[in-house]
């Protein structure tokens, strides 16, 4: 099983009941958090982001490099353009371009809240998220962060994903009323879960874990059905042949996404270097949709995903689920504007859900979606590559 590494911060171990404020605390030794949870979700999976560091790029010693520092999820198939980009060098790619010395670094989390946190300190200056944690960090008060393009979305294949165990009785998510369900509170997966019981009209014991625990824990039978982010659906289903499949986002048209988000003083600082980062982010793209193999070759390189095989690796990539066979596993798009679905979900459903949830003060300003980079970087680029990284109109079903 992968494992946390020296650079993964813990999550929060608070979570408060949207209806009654009360608070669920994490108790190590008593076991995961349990609770009726068919409204339940985050108080703030941002709190206690503490002083803001110095702005977006600090100079290395010496004087000769600028630093760029991207939080990333390598357990988080949603955002796996990010190491394209990482492993293909594409950021290095394009800064060597400018004037002047960069140096690009790569700071891994197990989940996006604590991404959130380091943008808002200033300890990343751009971070790959899901949709809850990229409303939440754009809500922020402390540092103005900006959502900039998709790293990806999918019609609910990619964190709207429940499993069980293999011999489970559960069938359908009808048999999910009552069940003990692994969901990380504060994500994507978290808020489909709740989402699914008013589907459904079902309510579920929430088990509150990280998703290698939950991947864990279904396969051993010690949680009736987890709902995960991929990879770790697929590693359970494909590799460890542990857990099946019982539904997706698909059936209730419920998309997710993965986002690229930015701090504001990068752009301002130093835009030339942000617009590096996004042509990166399109040319991974290109990547991602003409090339399986190397875009296979260069996520294998990630020493974090060293026990997901290659064949579990491009399942949760590019292999429909069963259950719903005819739903695209992933698009790979980058302008929000284009994709309906996506922004819907990113510009109006998730931010008033997690403002009805009173996780957040106020719905993000129209200003802290940035488009100028994403328009600049595609519109250089088509003057310079073979390919068109722009994205195509995709309506809402």
């Amino acid at each position: 099983m992968p494992t946390r590494d020296e650079g993964t911060d813990d999550p929060d171990d608070a979570s408060i009941d949207g209806r009654n404020g009360s608070t669920t605390r994490d108790r190590s030794a008593d076991g995961p958090r349990r609770g009726r949870s068919r409204r339940r979700f985050i108080g703030t999976a941002l709190a206690g982001a503490g002083a803001a560091l110095s702005g977006c790029s600090g100079v290395l010693g010496g004087g000769s490099s600028t630093s760029l520092t991207i939080g990333y999820q390598p357990f988080g198939t949603p955002y796996w353009s990010e190491l394209v980009v990482k492993h293909g060098e594409l950021i290095e790619k394009y800064t060597d371009e400018l004037s002047g010395s960069y140096e690009v670094s790569w700071q891994s989390a197990l989940q996006g809240s604590i991404i959130g946190n380091r943008m808002i300190s200033g300890e990343n200056q751009a971070g790959y998220n899901g949709d809850m944690p990229t409303i939440l960090a754009l809500a922020n008060d402390d540092r103005p962060i900006n959502m900039v393009g998709l790293s990806g979305w999918s019609m609910g294949q990619q964190c709207n994903v429940v499993i069980t165990p293999k011999d489970s009785d559960i069938e359908g998510p009808a048999d999910l009323d009552g069940a003990d369900v692994g969901a990380t509170t504060g994500a994507c997966s978290h808020r489909f879960l709740l989402s699914l019981q008013e589907y459904e009209d079902i309510s579920v014991n929430l088990v509150d874990q990280d998703v290698n625990t939950i991947l864990a824990n279904v396969g051993t039978g010690d949680l009736d059905a987890g709902v995960m982010w991929e990879p770790n659906p697929t590693m359970g289903v494909v590799q460890q042949d542990v857990a099946r499949w019982v539904v997706t986002g698909a059936p209730y048209d419920d998309p997710d996404i993965g986002a690229l988000t930015m701090n504001q003083s990068l752009i301002d600082e130093d835009y030339e270097a942000a617009k590096a980062i996004m042509k990166a982010e399109l040319e991974a793209k290109h990547v991602m949709k003409t090339d399986e193999e190397q875009t296979l070759d260069l996520i294998k390189e990630e020493e974090d995903l060293a026990d997901y095989e290659r064949a579990t690796v491009e399942a949760a990539l590019f292999e429909n689920i069963s259950v719903n066979p005819d739903t695209p596993k992933m698009h790979f798009a980058t302008d929000l504007r284009q994709i309906e679905p996506a922004r819907t979900l990113l510009e109006e459903t998730a931010p008033q859900f997690l403002l009805d949830q009173g996780s957040i003060e106020q719905l993000p300003g129209e200003e802290r979606f940035h488009f100028d980079l994403l328009d600049e970087a595609a519109s250089e680029l088509a003057e310079s590559v073979d390919w068109d990284p722009r994205d195509e109109e995709v309506s809402a079903p």
